[in-house]
């Protein structure tokens, strides 16, 4: 297992000018296989002088096994891209998929969605059938138009399925219902 000092170490190499760069943080990520290590100009860390700062890396993620760094942008958080490469492993080669929480046979519930999608009752009937997967991406994009969904009043589950070929896929922009209602109800 490499050490903090070993971490930091490859960090500080890694980068075009290692002398300008000085650590700020480093520390073990809660699963403990990655080193989360945060690095930036020493005019910055040091002297204070935010005009010197570098931008765009939020911080460095050393596998604490092999060594290889993964750098998470400043526009994601750790913890999300942490969870998304667990959640990955953990589908082990399947798909996310978000589907009804309701039978085809529960009327309020497709008159609901009806409603809410602003879609045919045929299509609200054809999203409520057994295996009929709504949309599909990494868990949480997936999760978060659950989320959506549910305050609306629409239950869904997120499942996990070998095939999703057909099924529509979504990411990070799909974050606002009105886009998330256009995907379904056609």
């Amino acid at each position: 297992m490499l050490t903090e000092r070993d971490a930091c170490h490859l960090v500080l190499h890694e980068l075009d000018h290692p002398e300008a760069f000085v650590v700020q943080s480093c520390s073990l990520s809660t699963h403990k296989d990655y080193w989360v290590v945060r690095a930036n100009s020493a005019d910055d860390v040091l002297r204070g002088n935010v005009a010197q700062c570098y931008v765009g890396v939020n911080a460095y993620l050393v596998d604490v096994r092999t060594g290889e760094i993964e750098i998470v942008g400043s526009n994601e958080s750790v913890h999300s891209y942490l969870q998304d490469k667990y959640d990955l492993r953990k589908a082990a080669g399947r798909h996310y998929v978000l589907r009804a929480a309701f039978a085809r046979s529960d009327k309020r519930a497709i008159i609901h969605l009806h409603k809410a999608l602003e879609c045919t009752l045929q299509r609200a009937r054809e999203l409520s059938e057994e295996d009929c997967d709504w949309l599909t991406g990494i868990r949480g994009h997936v999760r978060d138009a659950q989320e959506l969904l549910r305050q609306k009043g629409i239950a869904t589950s997120i499942e996990l399925v070998d095939h999703a070929e057909s099924v529509r896929p979504i990411d990070h922009r799909t974050r606002r219902w009105e886009e998330l209602k256009n995907l379904l109800r056609h």
